[in-house]
């Protein structure tokens, strides 16, 4: 088997930058918690306190889209190509499990170009359509586009 590699960061990489989202998203889901569970102390408790608390509704809605973001966009999308001579493997970061294509079932593959970055690559079967990441090389998507000998039109 031949691998390629699409992306340009090692996966260590991508998993630390993970777990920082993560763990910010923990921690802003939290304080917003804490800050409204303190604000309904305050009412029931019928104390005014100098200094008014104000919810991190921001910072909790700006973690939300970077994980979603990262969720979707890295850990949702392939980052290498295994080619046999009679089928593609398609590696994904964890948790999803590696995708055996025939080539038989391939309809097409396109790389879908980006302004400053290379773009991404596009695998259609009959059944189903397969996204890679973002990466910056055109070099190894267009080795993997001859290797298998699918054009778009």
């Amino acid at each position: 088997m031949n691998y390629i590699v699409l992306d340009d960061f090692p996966a260590w990489s991508t998993y630390i930058l993970a777990s920082f989202v993560l763990v910010t998203f923990w921690l802003a889901w939290w304080l917003l918690l804490r800050t409204l569970r303190r604000r309904r102390i305050a009412r029931l408790d019928g104390s005014a306190r100098a200094r008014s608390i104000h919810p991190p509704w921001a910072f909790a809605i700006a973690a939300s889209a970077a994980l979603v973001f990262m969720a979707s966009s890295m850990f949702g999308r392939f980052h290498a190509v295994a080619i046999d001579r009679l089928q593609l493997e398609l590696i994904y970061l964890w948790p999803q499990s590696p995708v055996a294509i025939n080539v038989s079932e391939l309809v097409d593959i396109k790389l879908a170009r980006a302004g400053r970055n290379c773009g991404h690559l596009e695998i259609a079967t009959r059944q189903e359509r397969y996204l890679s990441v973002a990466f910056r090389k055109c070099e190894n998507a267009e080795a993997l586009i001859k290797q298998v000998g699918l054009r778009s039109q």
